[in-house]
């Protein structure tokens, strides 16, 4: 039977046209200079002829600098003067495209760079065109030769400059070793031919291990030490060059840091600071060395704190290039030893001068005459640049006071200015698709209101509580910690019920809504995440100490026990008891070897005893068949379930859904991480309640579980150390089963991986309006109620959320937090609409629905 009520099948798309139309506003191209930099007549000479550009992803400044790093070598080129290190601050989004694009171009990325990061196949964010100091060196008048090994964005972004390459997808996380043999199997013969003028290395491992295992990961000091080696071996190359009479520069550098959990994207401490290196023969006959290692710091901040982009405008000084067109990094100081007091002028004028051109561009006011320059030096930012121009212009500013103090001033206040410009929004784009999703979401809350069946005290509670998560959206602390808002709303809404239970004398049920309290604040403790606590002393953390691996294993058997026993009893149970144990021990099996086979591959603790009942193997191929066998099993559950519910002569009508909720949450389990497995026992603690609760149909209505559920989707994703930055989206599953990178198994994996939790509770509120209505005799079809009741509801909340984020990003566009805090909780929003209410909750919701009514 076809459901009555389509007409989510009309908003869903309407709502998803808003939303590209506002997106194609709110995420321009950044508009950028097209061409190249003019040749400097008069440009000081260059200290470098060759340059080594070793970029190893994710290395954060303490893996280099700090008493904690591995890199001993790396440590006495800069004790010795032959290495000046610096702490690089990456602008988010931090993540590796738009970090590449700054390290080559010196411009600020457009936060789009963010999405496009994930697309290996987008060739959108190419750099043909644009300036870059990979790009000058192929102006030159014999151009130069580049050759490039490693992550495969740099093919994307520089198609056809390479002379030779050999490119590798840095989405395959699961790999921590032949990522990184990929490219150093080239240096032998690179370094023996050196027909070379740039050598660019991205070494991915760094990144992988974190994210699979953190900063603080077994496997981390090893690779470190790799990376020490390669770096040892790559100055003596420099070294060799330098007794032949030619000058290499070695470059070491991060894209960007990681925070406390291996990740990145966001903008804390850990993120943004890369470590940085120039080391050269030449640089001990300059300076003396600096003391190496440093004690560990909290913040991340060794030694001078640089801009990323500076890095552009010091490379192409030291080899002699003019500085790219789009360039708003700023030559750094401690890099100017190597020029005589006027050729560091006329290279920091030469900076200056390219800046200026970006400013006037920027700014229509900056190119007005000026008349009164003191008055300008003490007026607003653009003043102070429009004085500082004039006195940088003037005949004899080189014999002026102290010029390259002011060129500084110049530049460092020009580069700020840039970094902080406002996107070319395109305000009619943003506002047509922000009034089409506004009307649609309001007329959807209104359907939801009135066509709902009779509750007042939920439709209460159901308006008030998305109308206040709509109102949070206009704050960046309160979207920074939206969890507690849900918190707060799960524990209200569990009183609210209470009392309306007692009330009506359903006073057995109290026990149950107590009980989810309790459960509710375990969840709040399990991960601290957020800003202003994250990465606080947590239940998970504790879990993770070696003095409590037991009890984490523990609760992971526990949970695999739970998942046993419920496949023996709703999808087993119509075979014979040998047969049914067989066919439920298998698939649990096979789930938990994956799991224990990826802790012991991660390096983490397992109990010995597990280890010795229980069949292991490692390696990434070994690891990749468990994940298939995993999946298969998975696929073979279903199918049995299917053929079995045709086959049932005593017909359930809601024995598929039943049973399809527990072999998905078999999947579920296979997509969560081995310290986030004790948390599915507390839903399952939830789901047991919550069905209990339905069962008592006086206590509860449709309109109350699909409240609930709503409640338990959003606490569920935060309880899992999820929040609104990018810095927590968690790839370590994304791969699993998985050979190489696809776009889109890879994002269905990781969509499972991180919405784990609502997923769950989507299908725990089928099974609970399915119980009710069998509990309730309700004459209406479960169809009816789901489609109505459910789909009529959940469109809404999210839809008004969705307007609420849209609508902040609109007037807060030229809020300081705009790419930091609003912009990544847009792209959530997307996600919980397009992907949690649209394909789960609508389609997939739908589909069990479907399939059980016609079963």
């Amino acid at each position: 039977m076809v459901p009555k009520d389509l007409i989510i099948a009309v908003l869903l798309p309407l709502e998803c046209l808003g939303l590209l139309l506002f997106a194609r506003g709110f995420f321009p191209y950044k508009p950028v200079f097209h061409g190249y930099a003019p040749i400097e007549p008069d440009a000081p000479p260059a200290v470098s002829e060759k340059v080594i550009f070793m970029l190893v992803d994710a290395l954060r400044s303490d893996f280099v600098f700090s008493n904690e790093s591995s890199m001993t070598f790396t440590q006495s080129l800069i004790s010795s003067g032959n290495a000046i290190p610096f702490t690089a601050r990456a602008a988010p989004p931090t993540v590796t495209l738009p970090r590449i694009k700054g390290v080559t171009t010196g411009s600020v990325p457009n936060f789009l760079d963010a999405v496009l990061n994930i697309a290996e196949s987008d060739s959108s964010s190419s750099l043909i065109g644009q300036d870059s100091w990979l790009i000058e060196f192929k102006r030159r008048p014999v151009p130069g030769k580049l050759v490039m090994f490693g992550d495969d964005t740099w093919l994307k972004l520089f198609p056809g400059i390479f002379d030779r390459s050999d490119g590798t997808s840095s989405f395959f996380v699961s790999d921590f070793t032949e990522v990184d043999n990929n490219v150093t199997r080239h240096l032998d013969s690179e370094l023996k031919t050196g027909d070379w003028d740039v050598m660019i290395l991205h070494y991915l491992g760094v990144d992988h291990i974190g994210h699979k295992g953190g900063p603080h990961s077994p496997f981390m000091p090893d690779k470190q030490k790799e990376m020490d080696q390669i770096i040892e071996t790559l100055y003596g190359y420099a070294q060799k060059q330098a007794t032949d009479g030619k000058s290499t520069l070695l470059v070491l550098c991060g894209d960007h840091g990681m925070n406390e959990i291996g990740n990145h994207g966001g903008s804390s401490a850990g993120e943004m600071a890369a470590a940085l290196l120039f080391a050269s023969p030449l640089f001990s006959m300059r300076g003396a060395g600096l003391p190496a290692p440093l004690e560990r710091t909290g913040n991340y901040e060794y030694y001078s704190v640089i801009e990323q982009v500076d890095i552009v405008p010091s490379i192409s000084g030291l080899v002699g290039n003019p500085f790219p067109m789009n360039n708003i990094g700023v030559f750094i100081p401690e890099l100017l030893r190597f020029w005589s007091k006027s050729d560091q002028i006329k290279l920091l004028r030469q900076n200056a001068g390219q800046m200026y051109r970006i400013l006037k561009e920027a700014f229509s006011t900056i190119g007005t005459p000026v008349t009164d320059v003191q008055a300008l030096l003490a007026g607003d930012d653009i003043d102070k640049i429009r004085g500082l121009w004039h006195q940088i212009e003037e005949p004899h500013f080189v014999e002026s006071d102290r010029p390259v103090e002011t060129l500084y001033a110049f530049l460092r206040l020009g580069q700020s200015l840039l970094s902080r410009t406002s996107s070319n929004y395109d305000i009619p784009s943003m506002l047509i698709g922000l009034g089409l999703v506004s009307w649609l979401s309001l007329l959807a809350l209104r359907r939801a209101l009135l066509s709902t069946p009779a509750d007042l005290v939920t439709k209460v509670a159901f308006a008030v509580g998305i109308i206040a998560q709509a109102m949070t959206m206009f704050g960046s602390s309160l979207v920074e910690e939206e969890h507690y808002f849900w918190y707060w709303f799960a524990s209200a809404w569990i009183m609210a019920q209470s009392i309306m239970s007692a009330r009506g004398r359903s006073r057995k049920t109290a026990g149950i809504l107590i009980s989810l309290l309790a459960v509710l604040t375990i969840l709040r403790h399990y991960h601290h995440t957020g800003q202003k606590y994250a990465g606080s002393y947590d239940i998970a953390q504790f879990l993770s100490t070696d003095v409590a691996v037991g009890l984490l294993w523990f609760f992971i058997v526990l949970e695999h026990l739970l998942i046993f026993k419920n496949l023996h009893y709703y999808v087993f149970a119509d075979v014979s008891p040998l047969i049914a144990f067989v066919c439920s021990f298998t698939p649990v099996l096979s789930l938990f070897s994956f799991k224990m086979s990826m802790a012991l591959e991660a390096g983490d603790v397992v109990p010995p005893a597990l280890v010795a009942i229980t069949p292991t193997s490692t390696g990434a191929g070994q690891l990749l068949n468990r994940a298939q066998t995993s999946f298969l099993s998975i696929i073979v559950c279903m199918i049995f379930h299917i053929l079995s519910t045709v086959w049932n002569t005593k017909k359930d009508p809601f024995k598929f859904i039943r049973g399809t909720f527990h072999i998905m949450v078999l999947l579920l389990v296979v997509q969560t991480r081995s310290i986030n497995i004790p948390i599915f026992v507390l839903y399952e603690i939830i789901h047991s309640l919550s069905r209990r609760f339905a069962a008592q149909h006086q206590a509860t209505t449709p309109l109350s579980i699909v409240l609930s559920t709503l409640i338990w989707q959003r606490v569920s994703f935060f309880a899992a150390g999820n929040s609104n930055s990018l810095a927590t989206v968690d790839l370590s599953n994304a791969y699993n089963g998985v050979s190489g990178y696809s776009v889109i198994p890879v994002g269905i994996l990781a969509f499972i991986s991180n919405f784990s939790g609502p997923i769950f509770f989507t299908l725990s509120g089928i099974v609970q309006l399915s119980i009710w209505k069998n509990a309730s005799g309700s004459t209406r079809s479960l169809e009816d109620i789901f489609t109505v009741d459910f789909l009529s509801l959940m469109h809404a909340s999210h839809a008004v959320s969705l307007m609420a984020v849209m609508g902040a990003c609109m007037a807060l566009r030229s809020h300081l937090f705009i790419w930091t805090v609003f912009s990544p909780k847009l792209l959530y929003a997307v996600g919980w609409f397009v992907l949690q209410q649209g394909a789960v909750d609508t389609i997939f919701g739908l589909l069990i629905v479907l399939v059980s009514d016609l079963l």
